[in-house]
């Protein structure tokens, strides 16, 4: 895989001051993307559970969904977790 494939869709560094052209998503956007990404995953294994106990969906197929909807979790509290060290780590910082 090239470089430029690997951080397609990453924000650009600009310096302080520099308005930037950028065109991408802001991390704002993405995060909320993200939220309702893992929320629309939760809805959708809970609609699974619904269909397994009634028959209608296999368990295998129910258990893929709660496992797909886990793991989105799991990764957006990791996220969550960095962003507050980051936070934490800058209001540390002597100016």
């Amino acid at each position: 895989m090239k470089i430029n494939q690997m951080t397609q869709g990453l924000p650009s560094l600009q310096k302080p001051g520099e308005t930037g052209g950028s065109s991408g998503p802001s991390f704002e956007d993405r995060l909320k993307g993200a939220v309702a990404e893992v929320n629309a995953k939760q809805l959708s294994a809970d609609s699974a559970v619904e269909q397994v106990v009634s028959g209608t969906m296999g368990i295998h197929e129910g258990m893929l969904s709660l496992q797909e909807a886990d793991i989105a979790m799991k990764a957006l509290l990791q996220v969550r977790n960095k962003v507050i060290s980051a936070y934490n780590d800058v209001m540390k910082m002597q100016v």
